[in-house]
């Protein structure tokens, strides 16, 4: 089935709007470091500062401009995938409860009851927080070469809650250079984030559609699951990661009624005070007032995603389908191969040997 041209122009465009907006320069707060000490000395809830996102008007309204017929499925993907960057304008514009909560509900990020109920063994890592950011940065410069990904680049970014991120739009790598690693987060990481994201990346590049590059409606789940059954199948998951990711759920549902102070001194006693502050910053980041019950509920894809793709593959999926771009193993991606929008890309290695 050709995809008409109008589809393609919006395609286009969504992506040269992603390409130009870092959007988690406006979610995750500037002043993580003194908003951390302000809470310690008392505060109700971290002061945290944001750079706001002033522009929000003006890219809704780019958006609208270009939005494509969505009376062909080629443009009902665009059109969500649109749909889900407007919601998360809105989220970043408005910072507050409401806009949050519409951004969580549509795209599913809500934990389940099921994934709510999941226990596993707990476990902590063995290695010290050893290795600067700058070590990881120079192996991952050396990952990029051995796979000929040579158009891709590593920034560093201080301006992150996490310590790795990876912007697909614009084949870039943020290492937060104030973060520690350990020794096995040195091939752990290169999994994770180059033969998963980045790889998945390149291979939507080469497909129909742009967006089949920088993540289709519903595909978060499977991205990050896929990452973390990455780790599982190369061997280097950190011991008592699905422990953590569980409590990460349980957090995600404790937020949406309680603040900041609450959700923290229950963590507290459940993960220790350092793996609870870590987890309140991620679920709480982006909101105005962190003291008020409210969250941000992406990390719920971690453990959802993983255990959604680990049954597929267990069921019989076949990898290389996952592997065209950034689709959901609930995508028709026989269909768009039979179609002619997707073709066969390459896999690691790690994956063939399974």
């Amino acid at each position: 089935m050709e995809i008409p041209e109008p589809i393609r122009r919006s395609d286009k465009a969504l992506h040269a709007l992603l390409q130009r907006v870092a959007f988690s320069r406006y979610l995750n707060p500037s002043n993580a470091a003194e908003a951390r000490l302000a809470f310690r000395n008392g505060a109700e809830a971290p002061p945290f500062a944001y750079q706001p996102l002033l522009m929000a008007d003006e890219l809704l309204r780019e958006l609208d401009s270009f939005e494509p017929p969505r009376d062909h499925p080629a443009g009902e993907l665009v059109g969500s995938a649109m749909d889900s960057v407007r919601l998360l304008i809105h989220a970043l514009h408005d910072r507050t409860n409401d806009a949050f909560h519409a951004m969580n509900q549509a795209a599913g990020w809500y934990p389940t009851e099921e994934l709510l109920t999941k226990r596993y063994v707990s476990g902590s890592p063995t290695e010290p927080l050893s290795v600067p950011a700058s070590e990881l940065i120079e192996h991952f410069k050396l990952a990029f070469t051995a796979r000929e990904m040579v158009d891709w680049r590593i920034d560093e970014d201080s301006v992150m809650s996490a310590r790795v991120l990876v912007d697909s739009a614009k084949k870039l790598i943020r290492v937060n250079p104030n973060s520690r690693f350990r020794k096995r987060d040195l091939t752990r990481l290169v999994v994770h984030e180059i033969d998963v994201h980045a790889r998945r990346s390149i291979n939507g590049s080469h497909q129909a559609l742009l967006c089949f590059s920088t993540g289709l409606p519903g595909s978060l789940a499977t991205e990050e699951g896929l990452a973390m059954v990455g780790e599982e199948t190369s061997g280097t998951a950190s011991p008592g990661v699905l422990a953590r990711q569980a409590e990460v759920c349980r957090a995600i549902d404790e937020a949406r009624h309680v603040g900041f102070r609450e959700l923290y001194d229950r963590l507290c006693g459940r993960v220790g005070n350092g793996l609870a502050w870590g987890i309140c910053l991620r679920v709480k980041r982006g909101l105005q007032y962190p003291e008020l019950p409210g969250v941000y509920a992406k990390d719920s894809v971690y453990l959802a995603g993983r255990n959604k793709v680990r049954r597929w593959l267990d069921d019989g999926g076949d990898i290389q389908k996952l592997y065209v771009g950034k689709v959901g193993v609930d995508d028709p991606v026989d269909q768009w191969i039979a179609q002619g929008w997707v073709s066969i890309q390459p896999v690691p290695n790690f994956w063939l040997t399974r």
